[in-house]
């Protein structure tokens, strides 16, 4: 799901490709940020797990 978050769908295109809920994507998402301990601290929670992501995976950000 953060691939597919990192690719910059957004949550109702991941929700499509994935044939789940809008609801159940931002739940994931939430679960996701709590596991990677990034807080509701007023930055974006999804660029932050997006980064992390990258960081954690080698990948690097591609325009």
């Amino acid at each position: 799901m953060l691939r597919l978050v990192a690719e910059g769908m957004s949550n109702a295109a991941v929700a499509a490709r994935l044939h789940i809920s809008e609801r159940s994507v931002e739940s994931h998402l939430l679960s996701i940020y709590r596991r990677l301990g990034i807080a509701a601290d007023g930055r974006n929670r999804r660029v932050s797990a997006v980064l992390t992501f990258l960081e954690q995976t080698g990948r690097t950000w591609h325009r």
